[in-house]
């Protein structure tokens, strides 16, 4: 049955650079979830209209729905794509594959319609007893509470599902006073499922009817090994205007650590991946930079992996590091989605060559063992340029006369060295001195990667995390500019910019620079001056408008997308 969701109504002035092709997109969150379970429907355009969604039959409709705008440039164009967007959330109430969708995007006469969406919905997952086994004291009370969790026992790096269950003798009519459960350690938790909206159901245990429902549902991703405790929560149970202060039971997990024999190619995953490659089009000269596309997908904790080595043979550059897309949602089976990696790779061989696959390994706990996986490999025709002049990277194939100037000669008599006569122009000589300088200049070299391979790991995570830290600023702003908070949006644009570039300034999320600070780290890296006036005008701008000073309505919109323009330039200088 179609619903009307919502009209947008005309708040934003929308403009394009150049005119696009009008587009509606459909999604839904998660696309497989369990009955109950919370899911959000986006429909996304860049045609601004009303908006209607046919929904399957069952679908109940929750409360949250949200609407807005938001811009985006294209940087191998230069051109501003404004994009319309609306939210809903709901869920299904019987197990079963169902159909979302389309949506239509009605402007004047034209009717622009969107894909479907098929979404899975499960019958909750069966639990595992071992810890939520209900006791003969538990039974007579009136009412308990306690911690359900979904193991006893989990890997490092997987999760485990915690909410908080109430049983009663008695179908109460709310609850008042909810303390939460909280948990011991370090740990990266998430809410899923409804946190407002409580369902009571009969459950028979023992020739007995209670009447239960859960709460506060969470997905946790412990860190380390051994035992941690969740220590219980507190509510008062009201049954009309009587009111039953309840205090749950407190629950263990223990987390045992990954088995030894790591691959070299872990990305730190545990759960169920894939990996896949695509390579840019097109034809390609000695010297050009192309891009590279890795794409990881699955589900576990996919927010913690880190990003893929590349198996790269000569001829083939990485400059710098990947751009990181995610696209994921935490959900009961922890965070399912993508990943997607970009790097810029130039090549400086001709010829036919081969890009070897990529591999990746992850730890599946359901099997309890390391899989690997690849992609295919790509063969790339480059052709000649004569222009181009190769670099080398490579001590050992230095020419001869280029390690004769940087060797310096061994003194192996300084007492008679005046009586000794060195014939310089002898080849074995300086085979004899430059070989062992050559072979422990290589063998510092691998040191030094081995002891920063031992690190990387932890490196890449917090630059992943502190580059989402910066995105999600940036969509901070873009929200409260569609929510019409305009001081918060300033604020978060000045926050965003400055958090980026202290990032790229320092390589260190943890100390945001000042103003002045960066200006001055700009002008001691030589950036474009241009650059460097038109970041001062944008943070003046932001100041001056967090204090009322004015700003036209077409200058305030467009300038979350001047800061992102403006960074990406100083960023790529």
């Amino acid at each position: 049955m179609r619903i009307a969701l919502l009209h947008i109504i005309a708040l934003f002035a929308a403009f394009h650079a150049v005119a696009q092709k009008p587009m509606v997109w459909l999604e839904v969150e998660p696309k497989e979830a369990e009955v109950g379970e919370v899911l959000t429907i986006i429909i996304k355009s860049n045609v601004q209209g009303e908006i209607d969604i046919d929904f399957p039959s069952g679908f109940v409709h929750g409360y949250n729905i949200s609407n807005g705008m938001n811009q985006e440039i294209d940087y191998n164009t230069g051109k501003v794509i404004t994009y319309y967007h609306l939210s809903q959330t709901g869920a299904m109430p019987k197990a079963g594959t169902f159909k979302f969708g389309p949506a239509y995007v009605k402007k004047g006469n034209k009717i622009y319609k969107s894909n479907t969406v098929s979404v899975t919905i499960r019958k909750e997952n069966a639990r595992v007893t071992t810890g939520n086994e209900l006791s003969a004291k538990q039974l007579k009370q009136p009412a308990f509470a306690l911690i359900e969790k979904s193991k006893a026992t989990i890997y490092e790096g997987e999760c485990v599902i915690l909410n908080a269950k109430v049983y009663a003798q008695f179908n109460p009519s709310h609850l008042e006073d909810y303390q939460e459960y909280t948990i011991n350690g370090a740990l990266d938790k998430h809410d899923i499922g409804s946190s407002t909206r409580i369902m009571v159901e009969e459950e028979h245990i023992r020739n007995f009817t209670y009447y239960t429902f859960e709460y506060d549902k969470k997905v946790v991703f412990p860190t380390g090994t051994g035992k941690i405790t969740v220590d219980p929560f507190k509510l008062l149970l009201r049954r009309g205007y009587e009111s039953m202060p309840l205090t749950s039971s407190g629950a263990t997990i223990e987390i045992k650590p990954l088995p030894g024999n790591v691959p070299k190619d872990f990305i730190g995953g545990v759960g169920q991946f894939n990996v896949s490659r695509t390579v840019q089009a097109g034809t390609f000269k000695q010297g050009d930079v192309f891009t590279l596309l890795v794409e990881v997908t699955g589900v576990g904790n996919l927010q913690n992996i880190v990003e893929p080595t590349l198996s790269l043979p000569k001829g083939f550059v990485v400059y710098g590091d990947p751009i990181i897309k995610e696209d994921f949602v935490f959900g009961s089976k922890g965070a399912e989605g993508k990943i997607t990696y970009e790097y810029n790779i130039q090549v400086t061989k001709f010829g036919q060559q081969t890009l070897p696959e990529t591999r990746i390994s992850y730890f599946d706990p359901n099997k309890e063992k390391y899989c690997s996986i690849s992609t295919k490999s790509d063969l790339l025709v480059i052709e000649k340029n004569s222009k181009f002049k190769q670099g080398t990277d490579d001590i050992a194939s230095l020419p001869q006369n280029q390690l004769q100037e940087e060797v310096f000669p061994l003194r192996r008599d300084s007492g008679n060295l005046s009586n000794q006569t060195l014939n310089f122009n002898q080849k074995s000589f300086w085979i004899g001195v430059s070989s062992p300088l050559v072979l422990a200049l290589i063998f510092g070299l691998w040191m030094r990667k081995k002891e920063e391979n031992t690190t990387t790991g932890s490196q890449k995570v917090a630059k992943q995390n502190a580059q989402i830290a910066v995105q999600n600023l940036f969509s901070e702003a873009e929200k409260a500019l569609s929510q019409r908070d305009y001081t918060n949006y300033f604020s978060y644009i000045e926050k965003g910019v400055q958090r980026s570039l202290s990032l790229f300034l320092n390589g260190d999320d943890t100390v945001i620079l000042s103003s002045s600070e960066i200006f001055r780290h700009l002008k001691e890296r030589d950036i474009n001056p241009n650059k460097i006036t038109a970041l001062s005008n944008l943070l003046a701008t932001c100041e001056q408008a967090r204090y009322g000073l004015g700003i036209n309505e077409e200058d305030r919109d467009t300038l979350i997308v001047s800061a992102k323009q403006i960074t990406h330039s100083i960023m790529h200088s």
